[in-house]
């Protein structure tokens, strides 16, 4: 074996995609209206068809191992991580329990997954190897190495990644479509929620909650980044006090019913391309689990 490590490479669309919402399907320049009738649960069922199928993107993971080691090299990537989705982060607010804000404080509002590996580390060593990346990757000139969907969009493609995909979901257009487009295409619809007027309405109950506590502050994101700089059992307060707050304003749900609002427009638009990524998903995960076994 030339090489032999753990590796954390990201299959995941958001990395690999080049999304441009004019490629991406139903899209158009204008923002979703609210629907005169919203759907209870819309979001829900957003975030399901957001969320990419978990089992399908470790057939990836295990597809790709598997071409690697016919390489010669040990390298195991970690799935990727898009595969639970909140709609209320997308429209600037992460999710804060109040027994989440007594066990870690804002811990999950930092920057999840593995990142770019360290230089000077094994794993770091191995990405800055030319013959790893041409085995993972592809060779020749990257500009070269990219494929395009039907909707116009375009992720790089070669090497054992696009043998991995191949194996699990037949093509790149189809793993465009199941992953980062499924996604890309509510964009239109939660940048309108996150302009609602409700919104403020939700964070003004919320303000006034907070300004009978020790952290008045204005905003939730403001509260979150004092906390984080300011650690220890004081983070630990101010996210206690914080999600206190919004479980005390409902605030997550009011989020989610204006959600709700654009969401039920802009999955009624969607309904062909969410039975066609359902059917893409279902197929995919019956490759995925033949292959694992």
């Amino acid at each position: 074996m030339k090489k032999k490590t753990i590796g954390a490479l990201i299959l995941a669309a958001g990395a690999a995609v080049t999304l441009a919402a004019a490629g991406t399907p139903g899209v158009s320049s204008i923002l979703t209206k609210p629907a005169d009738r919203p759907v209870s649960g819309m979001t829900t069922a957003a975030e399901q068809f957001a969320s990419e199928d978990a089992t399908a993107q470790r057939g990836v993971a295990e597809a790709v191992r598997q071409c690697m080691a016919k390489a010669g090299y040990d390298y195991t990537p970690a799935p990727s991580g898009q595969q639970s989705m909140d709609l209320k982060h997308h429209i600037g607010f992460t999710t804060l329990t109040v027994e989440t804000a007594r066990a870690s404080g804002y811990a999950s509002f930092k920057p999840q997954g593995p990142g770019e590996p360290a230089t000077n580390s094994e794993l770091g060593k191995l990405f800055a190897d030319p013959a790893f990346q041409t085995a993972l990757n592809g060779g020749g000139p990257s500009e070269q190495n990219v494929v395009e969907s039907s909707e116009g969009t375009g992720m790089h493609w070669g090497g054992c990644t696009a043998e991995g995909i191949t194996a699990i979901y037949g093509n790149a257009n189809d793993y465009m479509r199941a992953t980062g487009l499924a996604f890309n295409s509510l964009l239109v619809a939660t940048n309108a929620a996150a302009a609602d007027a409700d919104i403020q309405s939700a964070v003004d109950a919320w303000k006034n909650c907070m300004s009978t506590t020790a952290f008045p502050y204005s905003r939730p994101d403001e509260a979150a980044s004092a906390g984080l700089d300011a650690g220890g059992k004081k983070e630990l307060k101010i996210a206690v006090t914080d999600a206190t707050c919004r479980a005390d304003t409902n605030f997550d749900a009011k989020l989610r019913t204006v959600l709700d609002k654009y969401l039920t427009t802009r999955m009624v638009e969607l309904e062909p391309e969410v039975a066609a990524v359902k059917q893409i998903r279902s197929d995919a995960s019956a490759r995925a689990k033949a292959l694992l076994g």
